[in-house]
């Protein structure tokens, strides 16, 4: 472990046209002690990987490493290795089609130097589509962190994370097994034991596809069982009150998806699932005019 590094991780797949900007807006950070590590997800030497390594001989910059996967499984594994193969006393994650504002690290190691009883730190960040900003995530506290994050209150994307390395290596890395979710999961193992600080500037920029990994109905439900299976543990921290709430955020997920392909069956299953629930309704409705009150659009 290399003292006061940060090893900032960049998954890879099918992003070859956004990847250089992504790694430019590490190359361009004010804190200059740090290690790029590209985890290429794609076949070994398809097309897509060929381009990939095609971009990064244009980059000059020796801090700069290249993984190249066996074979694409999922981000998890990816991101998994890049882990794996840190040297930094302190870990980044950064999706291959977003951005890091200049001063993202800086702020953050500041912050974690002089606060040792903290183990992580995240921060705000702007969703763009189309170079065009969309909406800002509204402003949150590492109050009760564990359970916004349980309960989609708040969305802790894992490009705006920074956590040390040690705290990470006992808390465990992304569950292989889930198709989605896993940055949930992961956000909810680390924050078990530690805690995470949240710095509210605005210092990522998320590029969004609204298409993209689109869910379908039987593929959300099983998203779903998957991830309550997982964390299981997580839940019993909840008193069963809390716990039927935490659950009909989850559910109210299932019925959009559901709503959107006119599938009224599983829609009106889950609102049954939710029943007479008038604090889950209320929560649903704080979280639409939140977004809607931070909406650019």
């Amino acid at each position: 472990m290399i003292k006061g590094m940060v090893s900032c991780i960049i998954p890879t797949y099918k992003r070859s046209d956004t990847l250089v900007r992504a790694v430019e807006s590490i190359i361009n950070q004010s804190y200059k002690n740090l290690e790029i590590i590209i985890v290429d997800d794609n076949e070994p030497n398809n097309e897509y990987s060929l381009i990939v390594q095609e971009c990064l001989k244009a980059i000059s910059d020796e801090r700069l490493r290249y993984i190249q996967q066996e074979k694409h499984i999922n981000g998890a594994v990816a991101r998994n290795v890049g882990i794996k193969a840190a040297q930094g006393e302190y870990v980044a994650f950064l999706d291959d089609d977003d951005e890091w504002l200049e001063d993202k690290l800086k702020k953050q190691i500041e912050f974690l130097n002089n606060n040792a009883d903290y183990e992580g730190i995240s921060c705000l960040y702007t969703q763009f589509q189309n170079d065009k900003p969309v909406r800002k995530c509204p402003p949150y506290n590492s109050n009760n962190l564990h359970k916004k994050v349980l309960d989609r209150s708040v969305a802790v994307y894992t490009s705006t994370l920074m956590l040390r390395k040690k705290a990470l290596d006992n808390s465990g890395y992304f569950d292989e097994s889930l198709i989605r979710h896993q940055d949930l999961q992961l956000i909810l193992d680390f924050l078990y034991n530690n805690k995470i600080y949240v710095i509210n500037k605005y210092l990522v920029k998320l590029n969004i596809d609204l298409g993209e990994n689109r869910a379908t109905v039987d593929n959300i439900i099983k998203i779903k069982n998957d991830f309550f299976s997982r964390t299981k543990k997580h839940f019993e921290l909840y008193n069963l009150s809390e716990r039927k709430r935490i659950f009909a955020a989850h559910y109210f997920e299932i019925i959009f998806v559901a709503l959107k392909h006119k599938n009224i069956k599983i829609a009106i299953q889950y609102f049954f699932k939710i029943g007479f629930n008038i604090r889950a309704y209320n929560d649903i409705r704080i979280r639409y005019q939140s977004r809607k009150k931070y909406s650019l659009g």
